[in-house]
């Protein structure tokens, strides 16, 4: 991987998505978002404007980490919040963070490496909020393949450069002292992760844990290389990201989100929904119920969904700084160039710390 060329590479389409964002509007499912405004506001006798916001979700269909946004909508705090929310899938993180950039996006979930990314290439955007604190990630490699060595010279599953399949798969590389360079990436769909490990068109990829789950189960003999919750504790793994603009004219709408995540958030850890969650989760994200229900519970014990601020500015450093030692950026963008805790701390005084 070459970490000026991509860095570049990543400039640009952040740049140019800015650009855009300027000169045209871009209807995406039937929602027009232009200039980073919400669409169809409409005042109603008593309590805020109704808002539209469009919500860009990472993943396609979404795994359980990505869950808040539904259940908000399911619990009905978007709309105590006044809040028409369009969820718009994609097919990976960068994608997100480039349709959050251009506006067709009000709220990007995706990594907070892209956040990250972002950051250093300079794009007009920040993280407001987090909406999973640490990595459900597990490196999975094919059978007779017990370290991580053994991937030199073998393809390995990525969503493409940049993207955070590629970033935490070089960090699972990493401590055995292998650089993606050195393997065979190979680029395909999330969702493709599972049947390629399975037939051998890889032999090796990072899994959420709902997939982890399943490859685990499908595949006789297959190996855990990391864990990385466990090795990296301090990776910061989601974040809610707003383009700058929009959240500066959009405060009420950008703090009314936030609130409903949060409450949807403080829901989800509560043990006394989970069996609602799982029922919940199965009808999302189209998974087998064991793979929901090992997901569920991993990120309650993990604490991943958070009840609070959800953002530390120690995790966001130390994610930076794997960004760059893994030559995924040239520079360290500082704390403030990424987060802006202005609305979440709002949302938090409001609320309490749960």
């Amino acid at each position: 991987m070459n970490s000026k060329r991509e860095s570049k590479a990543r400039f640009t389409r952040v740049r140019a998505a800015a650009a855009g964002l300027a000169v045209a509007s871009v209807a995406v499912g039937g929602i027009t978002a232009a200039s980073g405004g919400a669409s169809g506001s409409v005042r109603h006798a008593s309590g805020p404007s109704w808002a539209d916001v469009n919500v860009g979700i990472a993943l396609s269909p979404p795994k359980v980490i990505f869950m808040a946004p539904y259940v908000a909508q399911a619990q009905g705090y978007f709309a105590k919040e006044h809040l028409h929310v369009h969820f718009i899938s994609m097919p990976n993180g960068l994608q997100t963070e480039l349709g959050t950039t251009s506006g067709t996006i009000n709220f990007g979930l995706s990594s907070a490496t892209d956040a990250i990314q972002s950051a250093a290439a300079g794009a007009p955007i920040h993280a407001v909020a987090s909406y999973g604190t640490t990595l459900d990630t597990v490196c999975v490699a094919a059978p007779g393949i017990k370290s991580a060595k053994q991937l030199i010279g073998q393809p390995v599953g990525s969503t493409g450069t940049d993207g955070f399949s590629e970033t935490t798969l070089a960090a699972c590389l990493s401590p055995s002292g292998v650089t993606i360079n050195q393997t065979k990436p190979i680029t395909m769909t999330r969702s493709e992760f599972v049947p390629a490990l399975e037939t051998g068109r890889i032999k090796a990829a990072v899994f959420h844990a709902d997939d982890a789950y399943v490859i685990l189960h499908a595949l006789k003999g297959a190996t855990v290389l990391d864990r990385q919750y466990q090795t990296v504790p301090n990776w910061w793994y989601g974040g809610i990201t707003v383009l700058d603009s929009y959240a500066r004219h959009h405060v009420q709408v950008t703090e009314r989100f936030l609130t409903a995540l949060t409450l949807a958030n403080r829901w989800m850890n509560n043990t006394n929904n989970t069996a609602k969650l799982i029922d919940l989760g199965v009808k999302t994200t189209q998974e087998d119920r064991g793979a929901v229900t090992y997901a569920v519970h991993f990120l309650q014990q993990a604490k991943t969904w958070p009840n609070g601020l959800g953002l530390s500015q120690s995790s966001e450093y130390f994610t930076a700084k794997k960004l760059k030692t893994l030559k995924e950026i040239d520079r360290i963008p500082s704390y403030s160039q990424v987060v802006d805790e202005t609305y979440m701390k709002a949302v938090i005084k409001k609320l309490g710390n749960g």
